[in-house]
């Protein structure tokens, strides 16, 4: 593909595919297992455009409270995990900086609804040949009230579509500029 200094074209994409049932009280922001992305920037001045689209999720209170935080964290050439600027929400006063904030969409512990995403540029520093890391957290508001993701809280086998595995996906993209 060639890149034109001109306009914006998508050099790479890297992507994670997360199909297990994952499931969290945690009171504290905890990664979701296996739901990590990766990418080794072919330019300098590149951004970086990641999509997280999650397959049947919420936590499972039925009265619409206590929903989840979801944030998205970057690393860079194995310096530590961070929140950054176009990940988060600005910073004011002592309120919590997240990607997004989800609700309590579970009709019961039998019930998911479907899935939620969001979309995130970052326009990093990094040097070329260091790579990227990407991953999502996600934080229960209330410890009684679990977070599941790709299937629901009762986990029965059968046919029924309630009780189907979904999938959730993150997508990292180079954007060069």
């Amino acid at each position: 593909m060639a890149l034109h200094s001109s306009s914006a074209n998508i050099v790479q994409v890297q992507r994670t595919l997360k199909g297990s049932r994952f499931a969290t009280n945690s009171t504290s922001f905890t990664d979701i297992s296996g739901l990590n992305c990766s990418i080794t920037p072919k330019f300098a001045n590149s951004k970086i455009l990641i999509m997280c689209t999650m397959g049947a999720c919420g936590t499972e209170a039925n009265n619409g409270d206590n929903g989840p935080a979801i944030r998205v964290l970057r690393n860079v050439a194995g310096g530590g995990y961070s929140i950054f600027g176009g990940g988060v929400g600005d910073s004011d006063g002592s309120r919590m900086r997240i990607t997004m904030k989800g609700t309590s969409w579970a009709y019961n512990h039998d019930h998911m609804p479907g899935g939620v995403g969001f979309t995130v540029m970052d326009d990093p520093s990094y040097s070329v040949g260091q790579t990227l890391n990407y991953k999502v957290q996600i934080m229960c508001q209330d410890s009684s009230v679990p977070f599941r993701l790709n299937g629901n809280g009762l986990n029965a086998n059968n046919g029924a579509i309630h009780q189907a595995r979904s999938c959730t996906n993150l997508v990292v993209q180079e954007i060069g500029q």
